[in-house]
């Protein structure tokens, strides 16, 4: 008998510490800050100058990511950074951007505004083209 309510006795702590497990919550783990790279990409072989946003929670600072290229650039916002980017391009990564957290990465996106030739003519269109953000 004894051995039984022993049983009942332990089960009952069980299902008590079950419950209080319940109500807790996980902590989220801190925000990483960290810089992600921005690339350019298109079709052509001939562009002189791109007008693009970068946009996303957390954006805090821009740079340049090659002396090849002369970068423009202006924290619009906490969610915005506008760039120019003039000289000759070609694919690859134009800047980097200083983000809070680099786990929200994803949530980040690029938006090609106009391009320019070489020789100053502009890009009638950009469909084409577009702007990557990556670790």
């Amino acid at each position: 008998m004894n051995t039984i309510r022993g049983e009942r006795f332990i089960a009952a702590i069980a299902i008590v510490a079950l419950a209080g497990l319940a109500d807790c919550k996980s902590e989220a783990s801190p925000p990483t800050p960290g810089t992600v790279t921005v690339s350019f990409h298109s079709p052509n072989t001939d562009d002189g100058a791109a007008l693009f946003t970068v946009t996303g929670p957390g954006v805090r600072d821009a740079q340049s990511a090659s002396s090849t290229y002369k970068v423009y650039w202006r924290v619009v916002s906490a969610t915005e950074v506008r760039f120019l980017v003039v000289g000759d391009l070609t694919n690859g990564v134009v800047a980097t951007v200083t983000i809070d957290d680099l786990a929200k990465v994803g949530e980040y996106a690029g938006s090609l505004l106009e391009v320019a030739s070489r020789t100053d003519a502009v890009r009638s269109s950009v469909s084409g083209y577009s702007i990557s953000i990556s670790r």
